[in-house]
């Protein structure tokens, strides 16, 4: 691998692939449309929503399986619990169930990544803008960068989906930990993939010369 590709890798992947997780809807293997998300999917409450790890479907309102932090109906306190809504079947947790210490964590650390994870993602598209205009060839730059972009994307769907998977023995939480991992791990490789690719099908573009056919008179009727 020569200094110029490695360069180009180094610009925005770590800090895009990391922080798309925080807005990548990671869908969940065998749910019915169940995807891992940050936020929730209802305008009713996306201002106003005290959660901030969901499970949930397209609407965020037919089914979901949110980890909140309030006033919790079933111990009268206040407290970090599970909140439900046509999901039991799927994740066997009654509603307003008490998520313990480990939902405590986890909480918190969703609370934060959702922040630090867009910043993150900003970083990285910044550099990778900015490695544009100080190419030394600004087209197969752009070229490079808007295929390390799609292809991080869908390896992010991909890893995480896988992630998600292996982690859902575990709990819900370990669901999200296995998602959020896989997600950052394919969408760095999906990155890189798509920084090559891109580059090789520039230079393939460039370097490919078309022979025209020669023209031939139309048959008269």
């Amino acid at each position: 691998m020569t200094q110029s590709i490695q360069d180009n890798l180094w610009h925005g992947s770590i800090p895009y692939a990391v922080g798309q997780a925080a807005v990548v809807r990671i869908p969940i293997p065998n749910s019915g449309g169940l995807g891992i998300e940050l936020k929730t999917r209802d305008l009713d409450y996306k201002s106003r929503s005290t959660s901030t790890l969901f499970f949930q479907d397209d609407s965020g309102k037919k089914r979901l399986l949110r980890l909140d932090y309030g006033m919790n109906r079933k111990t009268h306190t206040i407290d970090f619990h599970w909140n439900h809504k046509r999901a039991y079947a799927k994740f066997g947790i009654e509603n307003h169930t008490p998520a313990g210490r480990a939902g405590k964590v986890a909480y918190k650390m969703a609370k934060y990544y959702r922040w630090g994870g867009r910043l993150l993602l900003i970083t990285g598209i910044t550099l990778d803008t900015v490695s544009i205009v100080r190419a030394s060839s600004p087209l197969k730059r752009a070229s490079q960068v808007v295929s390390a972009w799609a292809l991080a994307w869908a390896g992010c769907k991909a890893g995480g989906a896988g992630g998600a998977a292996l982690g859902s023995p575990a709990s819900p939480l370990g669901m999200a930990a296995g998602g959020i991992g896989g997600c950052i791990i394919g969408g760095l490789g999906g990155y890189v993939g798509g920084t090559l690719l891109g580059g090789t099908v520039y230079d393939w573009a460039k370097g490919t010369f078309f022979i025209p056919l020669p023209r031939v008179a139309a048959p008269h009727e």
